[in-house]
């Protein structure tokens, strides 16, 4: 009587192997894949080229990266984390700045392709905003114009990136006219980040963002300031 189940169990075992492995090769031969092209367009390949030249060796350009490669939900309750899950997973950032090192998200960035809008890019915007927001990355977004203005980027990538070196540039207190000079914020939200400070502190205590580009201010919208 042992035998015989031992051989049922061998037989039942046999067919489950032949089934998983025959059964599904003959599902995937019905399903037939081509190339869909380049993953950049023409606008979006400049951009990407321009980041390329602005980062130099100091980071790793990553892009159209789905969201939950990048960000988690942070929800203890299931069903909460799962509808959350589920909606950063159908969407991505356009490109993603990491450490060249560890591959560590360092920033976002979003190229606003001049088209204009309608409710599925309006959502994706409020999307991009709230989930960088909330997990502190920082987000800058830059239209068509940017794509070909290398050192503009790489000063806003400056900020979070402190690798990177750019041109000095010689600015004016607003509030005193006294000269300002480099500084890197020691404590809160943007420690690690530089931005410009009065040379006369403590006596005037102004400061100014950093990536602040004066002259084209609706070319880009960084994120935060110091």
């Amino acid at each position: 009587m042992e035998s015989v189940i031992i051989v049922l169990l061998l037989l039942i075992g046999f067919f489950f192997v032949v089934h998983q492995r025959y059964g599904q090769q003959e599902v995937l031969k019905d399903s037939d894949y081509k190339k869909k092209g380049a993953l950049l367009n023409a606008q979006e390949s400049i951009f990407y080229q321009a980041l390329l030249s602005a980062l130099g060796q100091n980071g790793v350009v990553l892009c159209k990266v789905n969201m939950s490669n990048v960000l988690a939900p942070v929800s203890t309750n299931k069903k909460k984390w799962f509808i959350a899950n589920n909606r950063i997973n159908k969407s991505y950032f356009d490109f993603v700045i990491c450490d060249s090192r560890t591959l560590e998200p360092r920033v976002v960035l979003e190229m606003d392709d001049g088209k204009p809008l309608n409710k599925g890019k309006i959502d994706r915007q409020k999307l991009v905003l709230h989930v960088c927001k909330s997990a502190g990355v920082p987000l800058i977004g830059a239209n068509v114009k940017l794509s070909y203005q290398v050192s503009k980027l790489k000063r806003l990538l400056a900020t979070h990136i402190d690798l990177i070196e750019v041109d000095k540039e010689v600015r004016f207190c607003k509030k005193c006219g006294s000269p300002m000079v480099v500084k890197i914020a020691t404590q809160g939200d943007y420690k690690g980040r530089r931005f410009f400070t009065c040379s006369r502190q403590p006596t005037c205590t102004y400061t100014e963002n950093y990536n602040v580009v004066f002259g084209d201010e609706d070319d880009v919208e960084p994120s935060g300031g110091i």
